[in-house]
Formats: C-alpha cells, sequence, structure tokens
C-alpha cells in the first residue's frame, strides 16, 4: 500500500504508453508547407489511371450508384475524349464534362502575417478543390518564420508525378437523371485533363470556378447543366465559405446528386508525443428525441481517433465494422441529425458545416449537414489490394460527402443553401469559438482534453478545464507560463496535503504497529496452521488488543486514488492546452543565452541540448517506448532521479522476505519514467518534476511529524473517534456483530464443534 506514490505516477506513464500502443505512432502524411504522401511503386496501376483513380477514390459511396467503366478505346480523332455513358440517359446520351485548359494553382485571401484575413487558401483547377490552407497569425515552428499549413494537398498519384493532387472538397461525381459522370478524365493521346476548371474571376478574398457537363456527340454537343463553385475569405473569419450552384441549361426538369470529397487527415507534426492519438475525427449532431428544439450540439460519442477509424472501415480486401463515418455503429443515429463533421489535431481543427450567416447568435438557427449531405462515406488509400504491407501510418483517409437528390425545374438554379458549405479552418480556442457564428455551433466542444483517446469521463473534463481556468489566472499575475505551472504545483499540493498527511500518517503507524506485533503474528500462524478461519479471528483479536485498525491503513491509500483525478486532468490538459504552444518557461531566459532552445516550447521537449533538427526524422520505436532522440531533455531524467528520492522516503522497512522482493524490483521503476516521457511536452514533465520534488518536501515533513509524535506516545494513541460520526457508528456495529457472534458461539457449542469436524 505505501508504494502507492510510484504506482500512481508509474500508471499515468502507462496510460499514456497504453494510447501509443494502439495508435501505433500513426501519422499522416501532409507534414509540411511541400506536399508529402505516401508512395507506391507505380506497377500498382495501369499507365493510364489518373490521380484519385484508386479504388477508394473513384467508388461512389455505398448508396450512390456505381461510376461508369472507363473507355479503354482510342479515339478516332484528337478531341479529348471523356468519360461516356453508353446507355442513354433520358433525352442526354454520352454525358461528360467540358474540356479546359489545364489551370494553375491561385490563391485567395492574405499570406502575410497580421492580416486582417487570418487565411491563406490556394484554389487548385483541377477538381475544383482547396489546394492548401495556411494560417497566417500561426507559426509552423517556435522561432522560424514558416506559417502554419492546416490542410496540404493529397497526393493519390502512386508515385507516378505526372498526375495532378487533390485536396479538400475535390469534385468527385454529378448524378444526372441517376447516371453518374465523373467529374475529371484524361485524353489518352495528349494527356490533358478534362478535371480542369474554368475559373471565371478570381479577386482578392474570393474565387469563381465552372464546369460545363455536355451531352450528344463531340462536333454536336448539347450543354445539359453547369456547376458554379465561388470560395471566399473574410476579414477576421477563419471560415472558408464554398457557394455551389448547380444549373439546368435543359427544357426539360432533371434530379441531380452531388458527390465530392470532405477534408481529410489535418497537418500533424511527426515528433508529437501522442501522434495519431492525437487525431480525431468529431460528429457533432442533433438529438431530437431528447432535444427537437435543437437547443444543444452533442459529440459525447462522437470522438474517434484516427487509428481506430482506419480499422473500422470496411475497405476493399481490408476488415473494418464501418461502411461510413456518418451514420456508424458507434453513434445510434436514431432520431438525430449530423449538425456538422471535424476533422482535428492536437491543437488545431477543421470543421465541415453548412453555410452559415456570420450573425447567428442561436443554435437553434443552425441548420443540419444532414440535411444537404445525409452521408459521409470514408475509405482509406491504398487499400489492402494495392498494398497489404503498407503499415496504417502511410495511408491516407478520404472522406466523401454524398448530398441529396435535387430536382431542377427547367433552366433553374439550385438555392445556394442546398449544395454550399462553410469550412473552419483555425485553433481550437475559446476566444474564437466564442464568437458568432461559431458559439451558436457549438465548435468550442471539439476542445477535450483525452489521453490516447480515453473517454471524456476518465480523464475527468470539468476538472481539466478548471485547471486550465485556474492557470491562466496564475499567468496574468506571473506573465509567464512556467512560473505559473509551478505555482498550480505548489497550490494543488497545499491544498491535497491534509489528506495526504493524513493518509502517509496512517501508513506509517500502520507500518510500524504491525513491526511490533510480526512475532505475536508469526505464533499465531504456527498455531492455527491448519484453521485459517481461527487465524483469523485470532489475528482481529490480537489488533484489538494492541489497537491496531486495519481499516485505517486501507484508508491511508485512499488520499493518493482521490488525487488520481486531478493528476489525470492535469495530464491532459497540459498536454492538449493550445496556450502552451511555442510558449517559453522562465520568461525565455535560457533563449537570450545565444539563442539556446531550452524550454523555449512548452509543448515539446525541453530540448536541453539540441542533436539534430527536430522535424520528426530521428525517432527511435523500441518496442512501445518512442524516443525522440534529436536532443538530450534533461527533465525526464531529473524526474527519473526526483521518483528514485520520493521513493526512498516513502517506502517503509520490509516488514518480511516477500516485501522486501517486492521493493528491490520497485527500485527500477524510476528508470523506466525517463523512457515513457522522455519525448512529453516540457510543459507536462516540468509539473510532474515540480511536483514530486514537492513530494518529497512533503513526505520529509510528515515523517519529521510522525516521529516526533511517536517520541511523544501520541503516535499509537488510539484515535477518538466523534461520537455519532461515521467511523463510531461503524466500530460500534462491528462491537455488536462481534458480541453476537460470540453469544452465538457460547449457546451452541456442539453445532460449532460439528462444523469444525466436517471442514
Amino acid at each position: 500500500m505505501r508504494l502507492v506514490i510510484p504506482l500512481a505516477a508509474v500508471l499515468l506513464g502507462l496510460l499514456v504508453v497504453l494510447g501509443q500502443m494502439r495508435a501505433k505512432d500513426s501519422t499522416p502524411p501532409s507534414g509540411s508547407d511541400v506536399a508529402t504522401s505516401p508512395t507506391v511503386p507505380s506497377d500498382k496501376a495501369p499507365a493510364d489511371t489518373p490521380a484519385g483513380d484508386s479504388p477508394t477514390d473513384i467508388t461512389p459511396p455505398a448508396d450512390a450508384p456505381p461510376a461508369p467503366a472507363a473507355d479503354t478505346t482510342t479515339p478516332t480523332d484528337k478531341t479529348p475524349e471523356t468519360t461516356t455513358v453508353e446507355e442513354p440517359v433520358g433525352p442526354f446520351p454520352d454525358l461528360r464534362p467540358a474540356f479546359a485548359n489545364e489551370g494553375s494553382v491561385f490563391a485567395i485571401g492574405s499570406d502575410k502575417p497580421g492580416s486582417d484575413v487570418p487565411l491563406y487558401v490556394e484554389i487548385n483547377p483541377y477538381r475544383a478543390c482547396i489546394h492548401r490552407v495556411t494560417l497566417n497569425d500561426v507559426a509552423l515552428e517556435v522561432g522560424k518564420p514558416g506559417r502554419y499549413v492546416l490542410l496540404a494537398p493529397i497526393d493519390l498519384s502512386l508515385g507516378d508525378t505526372k498526375y495532378p493532387t487533390i485536396g479538400t472538397y475535390a469534385a468527385k461525381y454529378i448524378n444526372i437523371n441517376g447516371k453518374p459522370v465523373k467529374l475529371w478524365e484524361q485524353d489518352k493521346d495528349t494527356g490533358q485533363w478534362n478535371g480542369n476548371w474554368v475559373v471565371e474571376s478570381a479577386s482578392g478574398n474570393a474565387a469563381t470556378l465552372s464546369l460545363t457537363i455536355k451531352a450528344g456527340p463531340v462536333d454536336q454537343p448539347i450543354d445539359v447543366v453547369k456547376i458554379m463553385r465561388t470560395f471566399s475569405v473574410s476579414a477576421g473569419s477563419h471560415t472558408v465559405s464554398v457557394d455551389q450552384q448547380v444549373i439546368n441549361l435543359t427544357d426539360q426538369p432533371i434530379t441531380v446528386q452531388w458527390d465530392q470529397l470532405a477534408q481529410g487527415d489535418v497537418h500533424h507534426q511527426k515528433n508529437d508525443y501522442l501522434r495519431g492519438r492525437s487525431l480525431h475525427y468529431v460528429t457533432g449532431y442533433f438529438n431530437d428525441e431528447y432535444d427537437p428544439s435543437h437547443y444543444s450540439i452533442y459529440v459525447e460519442d462522437g470522438f474517434i481517433a484516427r487509428p481506430d477509424l482506419i480499422r473500422k472501415i470496411k475497405s476493399p480486401g481490408e476488415k473494418g465494422t464501418w461502411s461510413a463515418a456518418w451514420p456508424n455503429p458507434q453513434v445510434d443515429s436514431a432520431g438525430k441529425q449530423l449538425a456538422w463533421f471535424a476533422s482535428e489535431n492536437r491543437y488545431f481543427v477543421t470543421i465541415s458545416s453548412p453555410d452559415t450567416p456570420a450573425d447567428t447568435s442561436e443554435t437553434g438557427d443552425v441548420r443540419a449537414l444532414q440535411a444537404i449531405y445525409p452521408t459521409i462515406t470514408a475509405s482509406v488509400y491504398p487499400d489492402a489490394r494495392a498494398n497489404s504491407k503498407l503499415p496504417d501510418d502511410d495511408r491516407v483517409v478520404l472522406l466523401s460527402m454524398t448530398s441529396k437528390e435535387l430536382k431542377l425545374e427547367p433552366h433553374a438554379t439550385t438555392a445556394l443553401a442546398d449544395l454550399s458549405l462553410d469550412l473552419f479552418a483555425g485553433p481550437r480556442e475559446d476566444a474564437i469559438f466564442a464568437q458568432a457564428p461559431y458559439a451558436a455551433m457549438q465548435f468550442d466542444k471539439t476542445i477535450r482534453y483525452s489521453l490516447g483517446g480515453m473517454c471524456s469521463f476518465c480523464t475527468f473534463q470539468w476538472l481539466a478545464h478548471l485547471l486550465l481556468g485556474f492557470l491562466e489566472l496564475l499567468h496574468t499575475l506571473t506573465f509567464d507560463w512556467g512560473i505559473s505551472i509551478i505555482i498550480l504545483v505548489l497550490v494543488v499540493r497545499l491544498c491535497l496535503h491534509p489528506i495526504t498527511k493524513r493518509g502517509q500518517i496512517n501508513m506509517m503507524k500502520m507500518g510500524k504497529q504491525m513491526a511490533a506485533v510480526q512475532p505475536e503474528l508469526n505464533k499465531l500462524k504456527k498455531k492455527y496452521a491448519d484453521d485459517p478461519k481461527q487465524m483469523q479471528q485470532a489475528q482481529m483479536q490480537l489488533f484489538r488488543e494492541k489497537g491496531i485498525n486495519p481499516a485505517a491503513g486501507a484508508m491511508g491509500c485512499l488520499p493518493m486514488f482521490l488525487q488520481m483525478p486531478i493528476w489525470i486532468a492535469l495530464y491532459a490538459m497540459l498536454y492538449y492546452a493550445i496556450e502552451l504552444r511555442h510558449e517559453p518557461a522562465f520568461y525565455g531566459v535560457f533563449q537570450a543565452i545565444a539563442g539556446w532552445p531550452f524550454l523555449a516550447d512548452l509543448s515539446s521537449p525541453d530540448r536541453f541540448i539540441p542533436l539534430f533538427e527536430n522535424d520528426g526524422s530521428h525517432i527511435l520505436n523500441i518496442i512501445f517506448i518512442r524516443l525522440d532522440y534529436s536532443s538530450i531533455n534533461i527533465l525526464p531524467i531529473l524526474m527519473g532521479i526526483t521518483f528514485f528520492i520520493n521513493m526512498k522516503y516513502t517506502t517503509p522497512p520490509p516488514m518480511n522476505e516477500q516485501q522486501a522482493q517486492q521493493q528491490k524490483m520497485m527500485k527500477f521503476m524510476p528508470l523506466l519514467m525517463p523512457f515513457f516521457l522522455y519525448s512529453a511536452p516540457a510543459g507536462l514533465t516540468l509539473y510532474i518534476c515540480a511536483s514530486t520534488l514537492a513530494g518529497i518536501v512533503d513526505s520529509r515533513i510528515v515523517r519529521k511529524h510522525v516521529k516526533q509524535m511517536e517520541e511523544s506516545g501520541e503516535l499509537f494513541k488510539p484515535r477518538q473517534n466523534k461520537p455519532g460520526g461515521f467511523m463510531d457508528r461503524l466500530h460500534k456495529a462491528a462491537q455488536a456483530r462481534a458480541a453476537k457472534l460470540e453469544e452465538m458461539k457460547q449457546q451452541n457449542p456442539g453445532q460449532q464443534q460439528y462444523k469444525k469436524r466436517k471442514r
């Protein structure tokens, strides 16, 4: 019982290690300003397969009609051919997108830090998608000029660079009268792409692209529909607005259904401590059964870590249990409507939602995303058929949004609200989420402090938020996060000191009392070696005579377990708090010494002695232990030393050989902590190290107090229970039961002898 202090600390490390074991150190492919992606040998796909023509990418969602087979014949002329429909669809044979010259990537917004437009959005005319989203006011690395790329291009080229990449919200299909038309195609002779849209306009903060779907012979085509997509950003907003229209150009009504990519994996640093367990997909939904007025958006069971999603979704040739990210078996979709869908990493998030007016202030006025896009399908690229040995770390999660079927009257435009979307891209900060319309959409519910995908209840969210609020209050007084963390340690220790003191006194008292009666216990064990029940009764009688209360010893460990919620909440809060990102400790005094990076960023390892660039390429995986050896980190080493000293203070002398063996084994546990937490954020290791040092001082004070009580004779005096209190009632009940048992024994001696012989 007395080993609970180091054991509890070890448990904290094991919680994170468990998350790492489940995650297998998952890392998304897009990790810098330069698009990166997993590559596999180019012979895994036909030479004429365009980007995205993987089994997962070209396959429509489960509830959509199958895509038409690619035309493998050689055209008779040099006019670019595209996807054709072998059988006429109503009056429209040979549906295909019109050809447009290959366009270059262009941008809207501002790329200047400090601009009133916080987003710099690059648009790719190929599939009219968002090529890259950069946060202007967020640095990628501390002390470096590069901006943070939250969404990067997705390269599905199978290693062949002649194919273009795709990106967020890429157009995939449009179903016209139930027939899917693929919105990209390559001419097999010229290599030109029909997936490039016409750029109608491109100003500072907005761009409009269009694509016309034609039918009939190539020499006499007719226009069927025109698709318009407008991307725009605005000052002071982290939202990319995507207005989408489909115009019926014919003289008869038609039905259309839209299919596009959603946002996928967001940028994630390779050297992040939890790596894949920090990446989550979140479904926020309305619950019509319990909240028909849509007063609240629910996310409690809507979080799923990226490694879990990869394992659960069904992909061709792979095992899985899910066919879609929404609806999915994790959330009982009965009576629920998807409000928005999010992809998040440790500090940032992208959220797809219906277009919402900027002045929306009531949650009840927020439309459900499900009203437009009832299905969010999920797939993994490459799947097992493309490369069965490729680890999940090097795969890409592709999410697609399929709209409901819309009926268009002749020469009509769908209402903008029918297909339009908003994409939030920014940090998970309370200050931003408190603004309209984010407050009404309750985006703040994406802020969750979770250890390796643990449930919200298990990480005591309310306590984590409370502790973060107090830490922010300390920061307003000290103007330094490192000092604030140390003050937080002292405050927590002072608040828990009475409980800790009482628990340690009870354990020390129990240990000394047990050591004193050990000879008598050994005699009882020999005397009643064949009668365990009689041995137990004799032992309890001895304890009563010596004033030993076994329950007090057990209750001594209770305060330690009562502290576990605080430790877990602090652990998770210090890891996920964006307030600590790129923040130095101790007023940057170490950085003033020739730019020394020691404690320059409390959200990353302390980097006491830098050895290599901190780019995630110097990682050593030993079984389930992950070491980033790009630097020598001193705080985890100091933590191991303080753990060892603390164990020396809290471990009592062994009472028997078995306990001595256990203590010898426990001496090695502090040596494991530097390995478990070597790559942990400096803010977290600083707290644990300071808390352990404070615990050593606390234990020293308690031991001195116990020694004084022992010398004065107060230690072994029976503690007087408060009359009428809980312990007094418990003691009296135990005495009454013992008296009743003794009375029954005296009244029925024959029955007792019979039971003894029967045993």
